[in-house]
This record gives C-alpha cells, structure tokens and sequence, in this order.
C-alpha cells in the first residue's frame, strides 16, 4: 500500500536496520521487513554470525547489504572500546593511522568474504565512520579499493543531517558529521540527505509511533529521488524460546519489530507519500 502518487509530492526514504548479524533476532527481524517491503538496507557488523542460508535468503530480497564500521561493538580489535573512549582517542589524536586502516582493511575484507562484493554503502556502528582520524582513513581506503564503484555512482555512505531539530541528534552530526558530508562529497561518493531515527531507546509503541510520525512528516520531498531521507532503525524479532540473547537495547528492538510489522506503520507510509528506496536506487549527482 506504498503511495506512489501523485510523483511530484512523494517523500523518498531509505530505511536501515542497522545492526545485521549482531543476533539470529537481528537477522530473523531484517528478513521478515524486507519481505513485507519495509526496508530497504541493512548493514552488517563484521565478527557477527549470519549464515551461507541467510546470505542466499538476503540476495533474494532485492535489499541492499552495507558495512557497518565498528570499533565499539563486536569486532575484536586492538582499539575496540567504549563510544566515549573511542571519541576522546579520536578528537586527542591517540588512534594510529596505521592500526585504524588495518581495522578499516579487516572489516572490508570480512565484508566482501563473507557476501562476495563489495558493499553497497558504508555506515558506523554509533555512528564511529565521522570521527576524527576514522574518517580520513575511511574515506582513503574507499577511494583506493573502490574507485571503480565510486565512479559508477555503486558506492553510498550514510551522512547525519539531522531530520529534526533534537538534541541527541546535532550532538551526533557535531561529532564529525559535517566534516564526513564534506569529505563524501569531495570524493563523489553518494549519500543521504537528511538522517533521521535518532531517539534514546527508552520509547514504549506509542511514543515509537509518534516519533516515526515525525520523522515522516519532516522528510522532505524530492521528486528526482537524487537525495533521499534516510531513517535507521534497530528492531530485532521478539524472543520465542531459539532467540535466546542479551543486548543493552533488546527491549527497544522488540518494540521496533512489532511497530514495523504494523498494519498503522504501513497506513503511515501511505499517508505520507512514502516512496521506499534502496541506496542503489539514488540517482548520482557526480
């Protein structure tokens, strides 16, 4: 029931979960929204479990597969640690460009091991991809590997404009957020426009219905579908006994699942002019 018109007043918008392969329940969440037409991309965490089963099942969905940058989740490294340590060594300038590119190289390679190319787009895991030092090594390892998928306008990176104007965040896009735009655009890699989804986790189903509200609401219409919104999201399938796993933010994933799967989620879409995308659909403006 995705409104398609009329074309001049759709709202062209990615949505993202976030976080595949951190669980069965991540994963089990992504397969089920992409089959309903929910989404349209999902980034992986390297050093997560997904299946050759699952891998084949993601292929047959017509969604896109990303990197999930992390340095404060799963991936085991030498300069894994909290969000907070992660921006003190990055804005002091402790991280050694050296160890932080052989991260990058690690988790790319996994990536293309695991799907067999490359990946579609880039993000960080809490948003890790913007910080100082990160980014320039990202950024610099992209433009060598990929300059071939970057000229063909098959390479995206997630950039965080803020959607609205919350606290949580333009404390995101402060940290690093307007410098990465900046460096995406100079090496014509694709991106979002605005970036929306940002909330505290703490939401019961009614107050996660009125932010999706305001989140479509806000995003902005475009009818060349050049530069869409892009709303992330982190819903994993409620336990049913195979399901068994922690996270700090588990219940807020259950809920998520369960407000995504909503016959009032899709009555939404439809009444904002919805117009469900995939990165690879951006059009390039390079």
């Amino acid at each position: 029931k995705q409104a398609l018109s009329p074309i001049d007043n759709v709202r062209p918008i990615i949505i993202n979960v976030d976080d595949l392969g951190l669980s069965s329940a991540v994963n089990e969440a992504v397969f089920h929204l992409a089959e309903l037409g929910r989404i349209g991309a999902s980034s992986y965490m390297v050093g997560g479990t997904i299946t050759d089963s699952d891998i084949n099942q993601l292929k047959n969905l017509n969604i896109d597969i990303g990197l999930h940058l992390d340095l404060t989740g799963i991936f085991p490294s030498a300069l894994r640690g909290s969000l907070k340590s992660i921006i003190v060594a990055s804005y002091l300038r402790r991280f050694s460009p050296v160890q932080v590119t052989d991260i990058i190289k690690r988790q790319l390679d996994g990536f293309e091991d695991r799907f067999g190319h490359a990946p579609v787009f880039i993000d960080g895991h809490q948003h890790i991809h913007q910080f100082p030092i990160i980014r320039h090594c990202l950024i610099k390892e992209l433009t060598d590997r990929y300059s071939n998928e970057i000229s063909k306008g098959a390479l995206s990176a997630r950039v965080t404009t803020p959607l609205i104007n919350d606290i949580k965040s333009w404390i995101i896009f402060t940290l690093g957020g307007y410098a990465w735009r900046k460096s995406c655009e100079h090496s014509h890699i694709k991106t979002n426009d605005k970036f929306g989804g940002v909330y505290g986790f703490d939401s019961d189903s009614q107050q996660l219905a009125s932010l999706w509200e305001q989140w479509l609401k806000s995003a902005p219409r475009n009818t060349a579908c050049s530069s869409p919104t892009l709303i992330m999201c982190h819903p994993a399938m409620p336990e049913n006994g195979s399901n068994n796993w922690q996270d700090e933010i588990k219940v807020a994933r259950e809920i998520e699942y369960e407000w995504l799967i909503s016959d009032e989620f899709e009555d939404l879409l439809y009444k904002h002019n919805v117009k469900l995308l995939r990165w690879s659909d951006i059009t390039s403006t390079y």
